[in-house]
Parts: C-alpha cells; sequence; structure tokens
C-alpha cells in the first residue's frame, strides 16, 4: 500500500516555503535588522557608492544584484563579524535577513559568497568615504541614538574521530 502524501510539503513554491507562522514574539535578531533600517539613510549611503557599483545598471551583460542588495549584505557581514560564505549561509537560514536585504530565499536568489566577496573587496579597496563606507554607517546609526557593537556569530563543530 502507498503511503499517504501531503498535499503541501516542503518544496520550492510550496506553502512551507512561503509562509511564516505568526509568532508571539519577533527574533532579537529582526529587531536589530529593523532598527538598522530605520536609522540609516539608504540613499545618502548608496550615493558615496554608486560610482563604483555598476553592475545592476549596466547595459550589456548579464544584471547584477542591486546595490541596495548588496549594501545590506556588507552591513550584516560586518555586524556580526561573518566571512562571505557564512553571509550566504545565513541569509539561506534566517527568514529575517532575507527580508531585510530585500530577498526571499529562493526569489530573487539571493547573492552567492562570490558576489558578496566580490562586492567587499570592490568597497574595501575604493576609498569610497574618508574612513570606508562600515565607518560611515557606524556614525549614522550612532548619530541616530542607537549603540553598535559587532556582534558574533559561531557554528557548532562537530568531527568525527576514530576509536581505534
Amino acid at each position: 500500500m502507498k503511503d499517504q502524501v501531503n498535499g503541501v510539503t516542503a518544496e520550492v513554491g510550496s506553502l512551507f516555503t512561503n509562509v511564516r507562522w505568526c509568532k508571539s514574539k519577533q527574533p532579537k535578531r529582526a529587531d536589530i535588522l529593523e532598527c538598522i533600517n530605520q536609522a540609516l539613510p539608504w540613499d545618502l549611503v548608496e550615493a558615496d557608492i554608486r560610482p563604483h557599483y555598476q553592475a545592476d545598471i549596466r547595459a550589456t551583460g548579464r544584471k547584477g544584484y542591486s546595490l541596495r542588495m548588496m549594501l545590506r549584505c556588507y552591513i550584516v557581514q560586518r555586524l556580526w563579524d561573518l566571512s562571505d560564505d557564512g553571509v550566504e549561509s545565513l541569509i539561506l537560514d534566517s527568514h529575517s535577513v532575507c527580508k531585510f536585504i530585500g530577498s526571499d530565499s529562493w526569489q530573487p536568489r539571493p547573492p552567492s559568497a562570490t558576489a558578496i566577496r566580490n562586492f567587499r573587496k570592490l568597497i574595501d579597496t575604493k576609498q569610497v568615504t574618508e574612513h570606508g563606507i562600515w565607518w560611515r554607517c557606524y556614525w549614522l546609526m550612532r548619530k541616530a541614538g542607537f549603540d553598535v557593537r559587532v556582534g558574533k556569530m559561531v557554528e557548532p563543530m562537530i568531527k568525527r574521530v576514530n576509536n581505534d
């Protein structure tokens, strides 16, 4: 006898991946990202970077990710002291981070670690502002009344050992 299968599964485009269950309390990460979203004047910060990042508005070739999405990935990376791969994993794992950068987990496809790395190198090598874009964002958040301290996210390590 064939097993009964529920019509709602965790496949892409299904109810499970597109709907978030109501929660009585927002996750702390979502609250932090909402504060950042409200505190930063995004148009002002984007204006500093726009002369250096043209991938999303170029006339030929494949369009890149939007400047706002890449900038938000950069802010998440600096706030939680993540590697490029760590940011990609966090975007794929966290609904609040997906929402913050302007993506769903799959539609539009979030930036890969390579795209994040290329943007980070571009921002870090081009002296966009006097002290760098991260410090500009930091001081804009301070000016808005927020105390900013960089956090750390560490995954547990599990390793197979030989018991000989």
